[in-house]
């Protein structure tokens, strides 16, 4: 099991900086699937009291990448064949939906984001930064669904992204690569710039589609790995 070493927090009543931790540590496969947190040890660690860092488990919980067992205490949502089905199924659905709310909303200004966002996956690709090439590849297809004016799809995503960041983290493990090869996002881009809203709906599901059944058999792996150790 891995072991992670948390740095100490300066201001003990920062919860918000207690979560961001955690979630990193949780998305970036620091702490498993599946994995019980130790609050002594990481209260320790961050040097900060146990009633911050349970205010910020709970949050994570609200969240859905935590879960809280009576009597048996917090733990890493275990990953199923299941979980990402019904994410990546939902992401199609939703993605379909925002690019046909954003289509006639798009500007100038819509293109010059794009195109900032589609730069900052290029560098953190080129960088082979894993953490940051998954967050800022979220933040650009997340573009859609903050220029659609619909805030009830604006939540929905957003409490979604963080389960789509830990499955892409799990991905990059299945294919034991840093980050991948290239950057992948070139069509998505041009499309979302150009004048068929049919195609760009058509090459996001087939974006979201990409290697998704090596991600579902590493869960699958993962299930089993599970199972044994039960």
């Amino acid at each position: 099991m891995v072991t992670t070493e948390f740095s100490p927090i300066a201001d003990t009543t920062r919860r918000a900086e207690i979560v961001a931790l955690l979630r990193r540590a949780i998305l970036t496969g620091q702490l498993e699937p599946g994995q019980k947190l130790n609050e002594l040890r990481i209260s320790e660690q961050m040097r900060v009291s146990r009633a911050p860092l349970r205010e910020a488990m709970r949050e994570l919980v609200q969240e859905g990448i935590l879960t809280s067992i009576p009597y048996a205490g917090t733990f890493v949502i275990n990953v199923t064949a299941k979980d990402i089905h019904d994410a990546y199924s939902l992401n199609k659905v939703l993605d379909e939906f925002a690019i046909e709310r954003t289509w006639e909303l798009r500007d100038q200004r819509f293109f010059d984001e794009l195109d900032g966002r589609h730069e900052a996956v290029k560098q953190a690709t080129r960088d082979r930064d894993t953490t940051r090439q998954i967050e800022t590849a979220l933040q650009l297809h997340g573009l859609i669904h903050e220029w659609a004016d619909n805030s009830v799809l604006l939540e929905t995503w957003q409490r979604l992204t963080s389960r789509l960041q830990m499955y892409f983290a799990l991905h990059q493990q299945a294919r034991k690569e840093a980050v991948p090869a290239e950057d992948v996002h070139e069509t998505y881009v041009a499309l979302l710039k150009g004048d068929d809203m049919r195609a760009a709906q058509r090459h996001a599901r087939e974006h979201i589609d990409h290697d998704f059944e090596e991600l579902l058999a590493y869960a699958r792996g993962l299930e089993k790995r599970s199972s044994k150790g039960a």
